[in-house]
């Protein structure tokens, strides 16, 4: 695998532009490197910047079976418009095979949404990795987001591959991302003007009220007013354990 001085590598990265980020991660590891899409606007954002730079590479989505149908509809949009390479990743078992399986809906309850997310988006993810030795990822983290991701560095490793995680738009911030999208005449998940800032399943996704936090709208039924509750899903390593 290509070895990478982090430090450099990241001093470089914060000096160039988004495209010329993903130009970097390409330059370097070809169709070895990957995005991950999850559909909302910061993946238009990106899925649009591989069109524009007419890149065959791979476009990652897990479609865990529980995705509002806006999501989906997303994906085949770009499909039809820009002919991108987009793969869909599926989990090994069905929604009805996953509730015969546990005897419940996993994601109704604490412990078992860890083990749905698991399950239905992480290891569809890291095994298509693996699989086609691809070594580097892309996806559409900010530091704007908050949490964990206010910290996190443009180039990571994610050890569950043993490659890296790369993210183009760390720095952008929101009206950056607006204006994009408008400028651009990007496509852009329709829910995001009904009040969904974060969009995930549509069995843990609720719409965000005025003052909330962008992310109150995931797993909110599994939230207290004692317990924050879980926050992310953890198909992006620097979600987890790690940074």
């Amino acid at each position: 695998m290509t070895q990478l001085d982090l430090d450099a590598s990241n001093r470089e990265l914060a000096s160039l532009s988004a495209r010329d980020r993903i130009a970097w991660g390409v330059s370097r590891f070809g169709q070895k490197a990957v995005l991950l899409s999850s559909m909302q606007q910061t993946s238009s954002v990106l899925m649009h910047l591989f069109h524009a730079m007419k890149l065959p590479n791979e476009i990652l989505f897990v479609d865990t079976g529980f995705h509002f149908h806006e999501t989906l509809a997303v994906r085949d949009e770009f499909l039809r418009r820009y002919g991108l390479n987009v793969v869909t990743l599926y989990p090994k078992n069905t929604p009805e095979r996953q509730e015969q399986l546990y005897g419940v809906k996993l994601y109704q309850f604490s412990d078992g949404q860890k083990q749905c997310c698991d399950m239905r988006k992480e290891q569809p993810f890291v095994e298509a990795m693996k699989k086609a030795g691809h070594q580097l990822v892309m996806n559409g983290l900010r530091r704007a987001d908050g949490g964990k991701r206010s910290s996190i560095d443009f180039l990571g490793t994610d050890p569950r591959f043993d490659g890296y995680k790369l993210n183009p738009i760390l720095d952008w911030t929101d009206e950056q991302l607006t204006e994009y999208l408008e400028s651009n005449n990007v496509f852009v998940h329709p829910l995001h003007a009904k009040q969904y800032p974060s969009i995930g399943c549509a069995c843990c996704t609720t719409p965000v009220e005025p003052g909330e936090d962008p992310r109150a709208g995931r797993w909110r039924h599994l939230r207290t007013k004692d317990d924050d509750g879980p926050r992310y899903c953890g198909i992006n390593f620097s979600d987890g354990s790690g940074i």
